[in-house]
């Protein structure tokens, strides 16, 4: 039995937003957890210690058409995190894939890098970049 996936069943939210007009990438969202789980430390006789980190968080890369309204929006969002270092809070991110389950809930999220815009002679895309305090995943097997 074959599964099946389109980013036109996903939906992703900042703050309630739901983000659209993405560049047509196979990583137009991408979720990479920032460290390990955890390491052994090992001592002289040759036995270890698991030590769990406590590092939960991720980055978050949202790769979006030059020229959609998401990249308004997330524009606004992001000077409003520059421009009031005093008054922003991090961002709660949504993930569900709606054809197959999936949910990813990323809280503490604050703009990191800052998008490079580009002007030539084909069309180009727009990579927002996140960082979470706390990911979460829910992994379902698929239809």
């Amino acid at each position: 039995m074959s599964k099946s996936f389109s980013l036109e069943d996903a939906v992703l939210t900042i703050d309630g937003i739901e983000i659209t007009g993405y560049e047509n990438a196979q990583d137009a969202i991408s979720i990479a957890p920032i460290g390990d789980d955890g390491d052994i430390t090992y001592g002289i006789n040759g036995k270890g210690v698991f030590v769990h980190s406590c590092n939960r968080g991720a980055t978050v890369t949202i790769k979006t058409l030059q020229h959609s309204e998401t990249n308004q929006k997330l524009n606004q969002l992001r000077n409003a995190q520059i421009n009031n270092p005093t008054t922003a809070t991090g961002k709660l991110i949504t993930y569900k894939d709606l054809r197959n389950g999936d949910e990813f809930l990323l809280t503490g999220c604050w703009f990191t890098t800052p998008p490079t815009h580009a002007r030539g002679t084909s069309h180009n895309g727009v990579t927002w970049t996140f960082k979470a305090t706390k990911a979460e995943f829910d992994i379902k097997g698929g239809l």
